[in-house]
């Protein structure tokens, strides 16, 4: 079995058809989390030998951007998370506040959740807008008495 001879003019043409795409996935100056970690890797692979490199140094630097890029990530993902678990404790405190009074618009008991919230809720639609107005304005008149 014979080897293809190695044309130079198509290699260039596929390694720079690879490139651009590896450097749209990579997408550096896009937000963390759309960003591609192995083909900022493969892509650092690519241009660390086309530019001399020793082998071993190429492969170096191409686990330091996947890492690098992963360690973002991850950091990003774990921020994420924190904030929309605090916007969650944060939704559970005010709701509690809400459920304090009873309900104008459904009739709901004080600690009962409202019924049927549906386009007229209030408050991420656990209670409905003239509950949770209702119980704001009681909360500020008695802080500042």
């Amino acid at each position: 079995m014979t080897d293809e001879p190695f044309n130079a003019l198509r290699f260039a043409d596929n390694l720079a058809w690879v490139r651009a795409e590896l450097e749209h996935a990579a997408q550096p100056y896009q937000p963390i989390e759309h960003q591609d970690a192995a083909a900022a890797g493969f892509l650092t692979v690519i241009r660390e030998l086309t530019a001399g490199t020793d082998p071993t140094a190429a492969v170096a630097r191409a686990l330091e951007a996947y890492t690098g890029v992963r360690t973002r990530q991850k950091e990003h993902e774990e921020a994420t998370e924190a904030r929309r678990r605090q916007d969650e404790q944060d939704l559970e405190a005010e709701e509690a506040i809400t459920r304090k009074v009873e309900c104008p618009f459904c009739g709901a008991a004080a600690g009962m959740k409202c019924r049927g919230t549906g386009a007229s809720g209030g408050l991420k639609k656990k209670s409905h807008a003239d509950r949770y107005r209702l119980a704001r304005g009681l909360n500020d008149a008695s802080t500042e008495a």
